[in-house]
């Protein structure tokens, strides 16, 4: 699974399903930021399902946002980027 420092909704998506298949067990939920690359959640509700959300969906996989405002909640992706990050020195901002 790549790493990538900046990243647009496709290649997050694609990211999610290359981390889903490397996987020998499956994901119950995932926590992201509300980040557009993650949701479209909070802007329109009435637009298309994103593509982040939709290979949740499919993977039957929970997206859960952290809460806006209540950094401590981000805290804990923040916390998960740095162990993934370990020490290859490349940054995973999905």
């Amino acid at each position: 699974v790549g790493l990538h420092e900046r990243a647009g909704k496709m290649v997050a998506a694609q990211f999610l399903r290359n981390f889903i298949s490397g996987l020998p067990c499956r994901i119950h939920t995932i926590l992201t930021d509300n980040g557009i690359r993650f949701t479209s959640r909070k802007q329109d509700t009435t637009a298309f399902e994103h593509i982040f959300d939709r290979v949740c969906r499919e993977n039957e996989i929970g997206h859960r946002l952290t809460k806006i405002a209540h950094p401590w909640t981000n805290g804990q992706v923040e916390r998960m980027n740095r162990t993934l990050q370990g020490g290859n020195g490349e940054t995973l901002s999905l």
